[in-house]
């Protein structure tokens, strides 16, 4: 079975969530579950820098990664 025909469990339609992260400077973690198609705006900006329609973190200058937590809508096997 292809993927995309696989129901979005976190999708927030269903009330998936995205409960924390831990940057979320420049995009809020909450676009990380739009079910919208990406966009991209040329010279668009806000005070932090240029618009991003997904979850943008800062740059990191220690080791690690971005990380956050997302509540599914939906029980389901993964």
């Amino acid at each position: 079975m292809d993927f995309t025909e696989l129901v979005d469990l976190a999708s927030e339609r269903l009330g998936g969530a995205v409960l924390i992260a831990n940057d979320d400077f420049f995009a809020p973690k909450e676009n990380l579950l739009k079910a919208s198609q990406p966009i991209f705006i040329e010279g668009k900006y806000t005070d932090l820098g240029k618009w991003m329609d997904g979850w943008e973190s800062r740059r990191r200058r220690t080791p690690g990664f971005d990380w956050c937590i997302i509540r599914l809508g939906l029980a389901g096997l993964i």
